[in-house]
């Protein structure tokens, strides 16, 4: 089992409850492949450094889960099909 964090960039124009919605579809996903998540930053609204789909801020969120690599694929495919996702990244963390 590795470390791994998921860094998410939400459309700033949601409601702070269709946000959360879509935070606990991702977590119930990590949950449902048995990954253990150990934390939720929410940054909050950050103005980004370049306009991304002609959005210029966006909501932060970064997920630090512990699982196996064999979820990473799914939950990449599952980030670029939502609308409501700007960005993301899963890194490997350290330690």
């Amino acid at each position: 089992m590795k470390k791994y964090e998921l860094v998410i960039i939400f459309d700033a124009s949601l409601e702070e409850e269709e946000t959360e919605k879509e935070i606990s579809k991702i977590t119930s996903l990590l949950e449902k492949e048995k990954c253990t998540i150990s934390d939720i930053d929410r940054w909050g609204v950050r103005r980004l450094a370049y306009p991304i789909k002609k959005q210029e801020s966006g909501y932060y969120v970064i997920i630090y889960f512990t699982g196996t690599g064999d979820i990473i694929p799914e939950v990449e495919r599952v980030n670029r099909i939502n609308d409501r996702v700007l960005r993301h990244m899963v890194v490997k963390s350290e330690g």
